[in-house]
């Protein structure tokens, strides 16, 4: 054997050392095809079996990918598809070994090759999930990613029509299926539409409101039924709640507007809220994963709950848009519902319901993609707790990037329309410490008692499993916090 034969089976060697889980040997070419005595039925052998194998890794990195697929895989092969046919017709087919190859395949062989060698990591690509991607969030959209694997089926019929295309097109269609899942995960953790105040409308039939949500067992939820209506119509015309299509409505034409009672109309969808927060199994006002499968649920029908609890274990933004998407196919219609339903209902709300009692920490705009301080050496501090926190009760950006008893002047800089300086407090409000360096949310005000939520217990940086702990709900009187921080201002919303 020969130094250049050594050589060549040690590059060989050292790709298969590093691709541990065996992603690209099947898009390498091996070195040793070089020597002039390679015979050309097992070189053809060797391309077979290579897209048997390589459409079976396709298909898992399909099923540990995908989410938003269906719209995209579509679109794009049928555009490929079209192109395709037009190149066929005007390019010959080069032979190779017997077999057919399509002129446009070899660049992109060529080019996933390249990109493949170059790009595959698999271990940087583990500890990246790990540090970025919680439990939590995996672990719920896990169900959902199973679920959803039939539409790859649908979307992407045959990967033998892929291949015709060549292993580049793969290679692409795999790396869309990835993307998708984290751009469905970025705006899929919780609602964060801006808060907007009620209409004068809405306002006075509070008493109404409160009446009924009384009768049905969901007098603590008043204020979700004011948003409903809000959303609804603005407090507006004779069927204000839009409960006309109810099967709650025995009185009037089940058809949009067809009650001509507001009353009536309050009565009928404060009942049909009533049903959908027990078949959500909303357990109480802090439950917002549960409250948004409600308040969808009132938009699409009760038959909504069921089908995301028994597809998906329950609401998302994702399953929304599908469930109208499936239903405007059904229906043969142009539109069904509003996907965006709970955010839109959601911006009527005040903190009570904004992002719960507790921090969602599933919320990966709030406590990752979007927070500043999301980032090794700062996750656990209190700023980084206290702009979560904001984000998911406000829906934006409050603007503070420095340290904690800079916070609040900096919320006032960004938002001096929102926010007002004080220094006694409101319900909502941000605090930053004068003596103290640290900053947090003030949750409720009960006279000279205030409840706040902060980080940063442990007055260490944490990694994001551990910073998910390091937070407490505590109520002290004004007097002893002012103490306690060397002084407090706060940022009261106006």
């Amino acid at each position: 054997m020969n130094l250049r034969d050594i050589k060549t089976k040690q590059k060989i060697q050292a790709i298969k050392t590093k691709d541990t889980k065996g992603n690209i040997q099947h898009f390498i070419k091996q070195q040793t095809i070089h020597n002039k005595n390679v015979d050309r039925k097992k070189d053809a052998s060797v391309k077979s079996n290579a897209q048997v194998q390589a459409t079976n890794n396709v298909s898992i990195a399909a099923k540990q990918t995908v989410i938003e697929s269906k719209h995209r895989a579509t679109k794009f092969i049928k555009q490929k598809n079209h192109e395709y046919k037009i190149k066929s017709a005007n390019k010959k087919p080069i032979i190779e070994s017997g077999h057919t190859i399509q002129p446009q395949r070899i660049s992109y062989i060529s080019s996933a090759k390249k990109h493949v060698v170059n790009k595959v990591n698999a271990t940087k690509m583990k500890k990246f999930t790990e540090q970025f991607v919680s439990k939590p969030i995996v672990q719920n959209t896990t169900h959902a990613i199973k679920k959803s694997f039939h539409i790859v089926k649908k979307s992407v019929s045959t990967l033998n029509t892929l291949f015709s295309f060549g292993t580049g097109l793969i290679l692409l269609i795999v790396i869309t299926l990835f993307v998708g899942t984290f751009s469905v995960l970025a705006q899929d953790g919780g609602s964060n539409s801006e808060i907007v105040s009620l209409s004068e409308e809405v306002i006075a039939y509070e008493d109404t409101i409160r009446k009924y949500a009384k009768e049905y067992d969901i007098e603590d939820y008043v204020s979700l039924l004011q948003a409903i209506m809000m959303q609804e119509s603005g407090g507006k015309g004779s069927d204000p709640m839009q409960a006309s299509e109810s099967g709650y409505n025995t009185k009037y034409p089940r058809v949009p507007n067809g009650i001509t009672e507001p009353e009536y109309s309050i009565d009928v969808g404060t009942h049909t809220f009533s049903d959908c927060v027990k078949k959500a199994n909303v357990k109480d006002p802090s439950d917002t994963e549960h409250i948004y499968l409600a308040l969808q649920g009132y938009n699409y029908g009760s038959g909504y709950i069921e089908w995301a609890i028994s597809n998906f274990g329950g609401y998302s933004k994702y399953n929304a848009q599908q469930f109208s998407d499936m239903k405007k196919q059904e229906l043969n219609v142009s539109g069904y519902g509003d996907p965006s339903y709970v955010d839109h209902v959601m911006r009527y709300v005040g903190i009570t319901f904004r992002g719960g009692t507790n921090p969602n920490f599933n919320n990966i705009e709030a406590w990752i993609t979007k927070n500043p301080y999301a980032k090794t050496g700062l996750y656990g501090q209190c700023t980084w707790f206290a702009w979560g926190r904001f984000y998911e009760l406000y829906g934006y950006d409050p603007g503070f990037t420095g340290n904690g008893w800079d916070c609040v002047d900096e919320l006032l800089k960004a938002h001096s329309d929102k926010f007002e300086r004080s220094t006694t407090p409101k319900a909502g409000a941000v605090f930053s410490g004068i003596g103290k360096n640290h900053v947090g949310i003030v949750l409720k005000v009960d006279g000279n008692n205030i409840t706040i939520q902060d980080g940063n217990y442990d007055s260490i940086t944490n990694t994001f499993e551990d910073a998910k702990k390091d937070w407490q709900t505590n109520t002290y009187t004004l007097d002893y916090y002012r103490s306690r921080m060397g002084g407090i201002v706060f940022a009261n919303p106006k």
